[in-house]
């Protein structure tokens, strides 16, 4: 099975470098790779100076795309998909905004779509949950799917660092890009539970009508004053369904050491979602780095090359979507007050909101 590659960075660059260690009875080979002209001399024959080298290329059965953004990458996978091309993405930013899309032209093409590694980096939570929906109908699906702003809220916590400190540290290691806006204010969950919703209810959850509230506001003290309450502070995406209402947000949550997550630190991701004849199920494991994302990615070449059929999303059901501002308790800081409410009408009320999970 022959393979190209759009993006060559960290995650486009840890698949090439999975692959090139395969053992040769895995049958994958990468043909094509497509980056920028200073990647030529490190590529050699490989390289590949325009998209249409690997979509276009009558050679390359699968095409990965590990670049990030949305508009150019949008060009390339529906190409690839129109070329029949199977795709592999990363890229929770595109998936979010056009799965509809994506999945209808891969079975209009006779070719597979596949984007394990947009929700939760190393973790099978799409594949687990695609499983699960065939014998069970999902209600609730929640959990920490952000590794660089979990790893800036434990280094805040454990270690008393400020939330720069904290990110800067994030960025060294490689878990936080140079701009981490996206991941800080939640756009990154945003984008994840919008996927990982419209799969398990069987209808598209409109990314731009899910709440979202960021941790650009936590303090060590707003951590410390938690933490004297018995509780600490995550960053949490979650979504429930009832009937034709999803209530969805990603939002800061306070928890107490009886909550699954309370103990999920650094850049460890968990997901758990409850199943009408599975009850709760829950996957832990590293969601964000190099060679968690990129392995998953290979998962997914694996799976293509697999006789198993394919899943198409299609959007069946159409859903109101709602938040958990009025019927949930907060804590929230007003002039450095802390204090437990019932329910928020203006979040511009107070100086830092966080739901009680």
């Amino acid at each position: 099975m022959n393979v190209g590659i759009l993006g060559c960075g960290t995650i486009g660059g840890g698949v090439l470098n999975i692959i090139d260690n395969l053992p040769d009875s895995s049958n994958v080979k990468v043909l094509k790779v497509f980056d920028l002209p200073s990647k030529k001399e490190m590529l050699g024959a490989r390289f590949a100076e325009t998209i249409d080298e690997v979509c276009e290329n009558k050679d390359i059965d699968i095409v990965i795309e590990a670049m990030g953004g949305d508009k150019f990458p949008y060009e390339c996978i529906t190409k690839a998909l129109k070329n029949k091309k199977s795709v592999v993405t990363s890229n929770k930013e595109t998936v979010s905004l056009h799965m509809e899309e994506f999945y209808a032209l891969a079975k209009e093409n006779g070719v597979k779509f596949m984007c394990e590694a947009s929700v939760g980096g190393g973790i099978p939570i799409i594949c687990s949950l695609i499983d699960s929906i065939g014998v069970n109908e999902v209600d609730r699906i929640y959990g920490i799917i952000n590794g660089t702003t979990n790893f800036v809220l434990t280094k805040m916590d454990k270690e008393g660092l400020s939330m720069e400190d904290a990110l800067s540290e994030a960025k060294r290691l490689g878990f936080a890009e140079f701009d981490a806006t996206a991941d800080i204010e939640g756009l990154d969950m945003t984008r994840k539970i919008c996927i990982l919703s419209s799969i398990a209810y069987g209808g598209y959850v409109p990314y731009d009508q899910i709440h979202h509230y960021g941790i650009s506001k936590v303090t060590k003290e707003i951590l410390s004053d938690l933490k004297s309450k018995g509780a600490t502070l995550k960053f949490v995406a979650e979504s429930k369904r009832d009937g034709d209402t999803v209530r969805v947000s990603v939002e800061p949550v306070v928890i107490t050491p009886d909550n699954a997550l309370f103990g999920v630190s650094y850049e460890f991701n968990a997901v758990y979602y409850n199943c009408s004849q599975n009850d709760l199920l829950g996957f832990y494991g590293k969601g964000a780095g190099r060679y968690p994302t990129a392995t998953a990615m290979v998962h997914d070449v694996m799976r293509i090359m697999s006789a198993s059929e394919p899943y198409y999303f299609e959007n069946k059901k159409s859903f109101k979507v709602e938040n958990f501002l009025k019927s949930s308790k907060y804590y929230v800081v007003k002039n450095g007050e802390s204090s437990f409410v019932e329910g928020i009408n203006d979040l511009s009320s107070y100086d830092f909101v966080a739901r009680v999970l």
